[in-house]
């Protein structure tokens, strides 16, 4: 009777265990621990991971907004370029001490900033304020066991290489730069890059900002490209020119640049 007694007495607290187990199990997760080393980004949309991110034995950029914790183990880095995170960002203290560097501007928050380039923050815990370079808002929480340091960096800058086509069906591109008339040039969608998310106010062409722009398939493709018009005699370019640049931005603040060949016309006759 007494062995039944017991048999009983185990029985929820084994049905809460396999509970427990299936539910860690069903739900999904991204663990940086499962990394083998090395550098990786953290991309992903908000709140899909959605039961935190731990980050052990490696480097983690992250991107991505989420939902509830960090970790931070020893030894481990996380550089965090943008996103917010729901709850805290654990830190790990050693020994070596995780690293973690925020990029951005404008810093605040309850911490000590009197060392440049850091904040320390006392009691075990702190929050961080300010701005990502794309211009959204720093919210972040930390916590630790102790005393601990985030390094602060001015925002990184990535310069993405995109595809331009100047005067889209025609080579080469001549250009008269007394011409009266507008230039078109046109930024082409390819596999690695989609030229509508390509902010028009942001663009300039031999720093010439656009008389207009519009969306169409310039190369046939079947996809959208992104087509503008500036006025030729204000393109920064001279008869030596052989070439010419666009810059601008995308939608989250990354910067784009292209260039395309130029023949600048009439060409300057040789003298015998």
């Amino acid at each position: 009777m007494k062995r039944r007694e017991n048999n009983m007495k185990t029985r929820p607290s084994t049905i809460v265990l396999c509970i427990l187990v299936l539910f860690l199990w069903a739900v999904p997760s991204c663990w940086a621990g499962d990394y083998d080393g090395g550098t990786h980004d953290v991309t992903l949309t908000e709140n899909h991971l959605n039961i935190g991110l731990t980050v052990a034995g490696t480097t983690v950029n992250l991107y991505a907004n989420i939902s509830t914790y960090i970790s931070v183990g020893s030894g481990s880095f996380l550089n965090i370029h943008s996103g917010n995170v729901g709850s805290y960002i654990i830190v790990d203290l050693g020994p070596p001490s995780a690293v973690v560097t925020v990029y951005g501007t404008g810093f605040g928050g309850d911490g000590d900033f009197t060392v440049p380039g850091q904040v320390t923050f006392s009691g075990g815990s702190g929050k961080l304020t300010g701005n990502y370079g794309n211009q959204n808002p720093i919210n972040l929480s930390f916590s630790s066991s102790g005393t601990f340091i985030i390094y602060l960096a001015p925002p990184e800058i990535s310069i993405e290489q995109v595809e331009i086509d100047i005067k889209p069906g025609s080579y080469p591109n001549s250009i008269n730069l007394k011409s009266k008339g507008v230039l078109p040039v046109a930024v082409l969608t390819t596999v690695e890059f989609d030229a509508t998310t390509v902010d028009p106010a942001t663009v300039e062409f031999a720093e010439a900002s656009p008389l207009r722009w519009t969306l169409e398939d310039v190369d046939y493709d079947g996809d959208e490209d992104m087509l503008f018009h500036f006025k030729t005699q204000e393109l920064n370019l001279d008869e030596n020119s052989t070439e010419a640049a666009l810059t601008g931005q995308i939608n989250d603040g990354d910067e784009i640049s292209g260039t395309d060949d130029v023949r600048i016309v009439p060409q300057k006759s040789k003298k015998k």
